[in-house]
């Protein structure tokens, strides 16, 4: 995986990977950083992300209102020739 630029419109970081630059938390879940989401929501206070599903307990986290200084939109590396 690559990193790339964030979107310049904050509109279209919807569906797009993005990997943590710090770990978060909120009531429920920690999540550590590096872990890889999708956006699937965007609001003036920040993104929504929903995580891979947990491999023991199926449970799939969903984290809110997360500042566009705690991502970074990744890519998958284009394979060569």
């Amino acid at each position: 995986m690559q990193v790339v630029p964030h979107p310049k419109l904050k509109r279209d970081y919807r569906g797009r990977t993005v990997r943590t630059t710090r770990e978060l938390t909120n009531g429920y879940v920690s999540i550590p950083k590096g872990a890889i989401a999708t956006v699937t929501g965007q609001s003036p206070r920040g993104s929504t992300l929903v995580f891979e599903a947990c491999s023991c307990c199926t449970m799939k986290p969903i984290i809110s209102r997360i500042a566009a200084v705690d991502i970074e939109f990744i890519e998958p590396l284009a394979s060569a020739g």
